[in-house]
C-alpha cells in the first residue's frame, strides 16, 4: 500500500512548473538552441541506453511526467506507463499528449515522496530531472519510495561530483542545487533495498547529472 508519509521539507521545486504555459514552453525553451540541442541528444543517448537494459514488456511508473517527453523512450520497453506528477499545468498538458500515444498511459497526481501506488505495483519506475532539486534527506525518501512501488528497478538521475568539484561547487553556494558524492549514492541505494546497475552521464562534459540504473536487491 501506499505510505502516506507527508512531506517534512518545503523547497521551491514543489511549487515550480504549475503553469500550463510553462508545459507548453517547456522543450523550445530548453533545447532550442546550439548547447539545448547538444544538452537534448546526450540526454536521450543517455537513457536510451540503460532503457535498452530493460526487459520488453514492462510497466513504468514516470515520476515527475512533467509533458511526457520520455514517452517515447520508455516505449521502447514499456506496456503500460503511469505518469505522475504534482503539476496541475504539466499533468493537463501530459493528459492531452496521452490520449493518442502508442502505448497505455494512466496519467495522474502523485508525489514522489508519496505515490499513489502499492507496494511493488510497476516493474519499474523512471524518474528525470528531480533528486538534483531534492534536498538530501529527501532524496533518500524519494529513492526510498521509488524501490518500495517497483518490482525489478530504479532508472532516475542524480547530481553526482567527485570530492574536488564537490569543494568547488560548495563555494560556489547555488540556490536549491543539491549535488552528492559517490559514496552517499551507493549509502541511498544500500538504504533502499538496491544495488547501482549502470551509471551514465547524462549531461555536458562539465555537467554532474547522471542517470542511474538501479536494480532491487
Amino acid at each position: 500500500m501506499s505510505n502516506g508519509r507527508k512531506t517534512r521539507y518545503d523547497y521551491a521545486a514543489r511549487e515550480a512548473y504549475q503553469s500550463y504555459d510553462v508545459a507548453e514552453d517547456y522543450e523550445r525553451a530548453r533545447f532550442s538552441s546550439l548547447l539545448g540541442r547538444y544538452r537534448y541528444r546526450r540526454e536521450h543517448n543517455a537513457v536510451i541506453d540503460l532503457i535498452d537494459r530493460v526487459p520488453a514488456d514492462v510497466t513504468f511508473a514516470d515520476c515527475p511526467c512533467g509533458i511526457g517527453r520520455w514517452w517515447p523512450v520508455l516505449a521502447r520497453r514499456a506496456n503500460k506507463i503511469v505518469a505522475m506528477d504534482i503539476s496541475e499545468g504539466m499533468l493537463r498538458y501530459a493528459g492531452e499528449q496521452a490520449a493518442n500515444f502508442e502505448v497505455e498511459v494512466d496519467v495522474r497526481e502523485g508525489d514522489a515522496e508519496s505515490l499513489p501506488l502499492e507496494d511493488g505495483s510497476v516493474d519499474y519506475v523512471f524518474s528525470f530531472a528531480l533528486t538534483k532539486h531534492l534536498p538530501l534527506p529527501v532524496q533518500y525518501d524519494v529513492l526510498a519510495e521509488f524501490a518500495r512501488v517497483a518490482r525489478q528497478g530504479v532508472i532516475s538521475t542524480f547530481s553526482v561530483m567527485s570530492h574536488l568539484t564537490y569543494e568547488v561547487w560548495r563555494h560556489r553556494n547555488i540556490f536549491e542545487s543539491f549535488t552528492i558524492l559517490p559514496e552517499q549514492l551507493e549509502w541511498m541505494a544500500a538504504a533502499a533495498g538496491l544495488r547501482i546497475e549502470k551509471m551514465n552521464k547524462c549531461t555536458t562534459p562539465i555537467g554532474v547529472e547522471r542517470v542511474v540504473l538501479f536494480k532491487k536487491l
